[in-house]
């Protein structure tokens, strides 16, 4: 039986931009958009400053840009740091069914190669995102069991190495290298995300760099392994216990692609806290009830959800992490005052939050009715001190395909997060970084995109 890994280098070096349908490049187009918004306001974001000095001091050649710094730096380097920023705040996209986000490693490295290679066009950038996002996703859909890896940093880094492969045009043989390289990097943990270190903003952008290092290797003439996701010691065998489905990866490849079915976030949080935020905003917007009446919360979730992102709040050495993987935090923002926003993760907000007390008064149950995985449903029951009890149940959270962000939710939201950057846009220039996002197609050199970002 052919590895995976050789399916997707065959099928894949075949497909150009003018293979893709035409409402996967629109897509493609929102998601580059709304990711290239949250590192603008990731720039900010504990951590990444560091990092950027850093990289800095290891100096380079100066050949990509790094977003809202007037810095350019290796390749490797920019795709590190631009993809640190676009996942630091947790409000980059998600594949809901398999809990993961899969532009935050693609396009950081696809864009950073794409700039040190001069003159790749942005339908070359829409192509090799696609295909990339693509693959990061059908490999997080094969996998059966809950999160133990962060399948955003392994599977990202697959999908990364392959976006960079396109950027660079290589060939069927050497984009099989190229995952085989990657394989030997590919790493990424849950225990970062219980513990609340800042390192979980940075797995995806550890996959983001070996993407661009493994094309680079493979273009090189370096070779890696080749059985990558089906051999013995491949992947899916030794990372996953044996435990996926690997129809789920190959049917309709190259015919139906996986970025249609991407979500974008409407709260700057991990995606397992936003069916209990959509739930607790019904019960402000619908019912008049005043915090100080509130007896106690109850939020049901699946068991993932709960053994992720539902213990009791606490504050440990990074607030605004603890905040952003937090049931109890998010829900008491959304009942107090509406939808959380970037500034309601600063860490001063999370203190004065937590003095309020309404965290204490939540708690996260397990819905046994709901598969253990599930992350877009989730009910509340709200208890009074005079008794009454107020329910509502989400089946389909805001920003899902099946229900979406409008046109004009997802640019405002775009606007907004680049007004929290370090970087400080005028009008004009905001509106100008618009349009030709809007118009990626038409750039015949991705420079015109990020000479705007510093």
């Amino acid at each position: 039986m052919e590895d995976i890994a050789k399916i997707i280098s065959e099928k894949y070096s075949e497909i150009s931009y003018c293979s893709l349908p035409d409402n996967l490049i629109n897509i493609t187009k929102k998601f580059i958009m709304d990711s290239i918004g949250t590192g603008l306001a990731g720039t900010c974001a504990p951590g990444c400053k560091e990092v950027v000095e850093l990289f800095t001091k290891f100096g380079g050649t100066p050949e990509s840009t790094v977003i809202g710094f007037d810095k350019k730096l290796p390749s490797p380097a920019v795709a590190f740091i631009n993809s640190m920023m676009i996942h630091a705040l947790d409000f980059d996209d998600t594949y809901d069914p398999a809990a993961m986000h899969c532009y935050t490693s693609v396009l950081p490295a696809a864009i950073a190669l794409a700039e040190s290679r001069n003159n790749i066009s942005g339908k070359e950038l829409i192509n090799a995102v696609a295909l990339g996002v693509d693959i990061c996703a059908r490999l997080g859909a094969a996998i059966n069991s809950p999160l133990s890896w962060i399948r955003t940093a392994t599977c990202g880094s697959f999908a990364s190495a392959l976006a960079a492969c396109k950027i660079i045009n290589l060939e069927k043989e050497k984009i099989l290298n190229a995952l085989g390289i990657v394989y030997s990097q590919t790493s990424g943990n849950a225990q970062c995300l219980i513990d609340g270190g800042l390192v979980k903003r940075m797995q995806p952008a550890f996959a983001a760099r070996a993407g661009v290092l493994s094309a680079l290797m493979s273009e090189s003439g370096l070779t890696g392994a080749k059985d990558v996701f089906e051999g013995k010691f491949g992947y899916f065998n030794l990372y996953e216990k044996g435990n996926y489905d690997r129809s789920r990866i190959l049917k309709n490849l190259g015919e139906e692609f996986f970025g249609t079915k991407v979500s974008i976030k409407p709260y700057p949080s991990c995606r397992m806290t936003h069916a209990s935020i959509d739930a607790a905003l019904y019960l402000r917007k619908n019912y008049v009830f005043e915090i100080n009446d509130i007896e106690k919360v109850e939020l049901y979730t699946s068991k993932m959800v709960k053994d992720m992102v539902g213990n009791s709040f606490e504050i440990r050495e990074n607030p605004q992490v603890d905040a952003q993987f937090s049931i109890p935090y998010t829900v008491s923002v959304a009942l107090t005052k509406g939808k959380p926003f970037i500034d309601d993760f600063y860490n001063y907000k999370v203190n004065s939050f937590k003095k309020l007390h309404l965290t204490d008064k939540i708690t996260v149950i397990e819905d046994k009715e709901l598969d253990q995985r599930d992350i877009k449903s989730a009910s509340i029951k709200l208890y009074l001190k005079n008794g009454k009890i107020l329910n509502h149940k989400i089946n389909i959270f805001k920003g899902n395909p099946n229900n979406p962000l409008t046109d004009r939710e997802y640019i405002e939201k775009f606007k907004k997060c680049a007004r929290f950057g370090i970087k400080r846009f005028n009008q004009n220039q905001l509106e100008q970084l618009v349009f030709k996002l809007l118009n990626l197609e038409n750039i015949t050199d991705i420079s015109e995109i990020t000479s705007l970002l510093i």
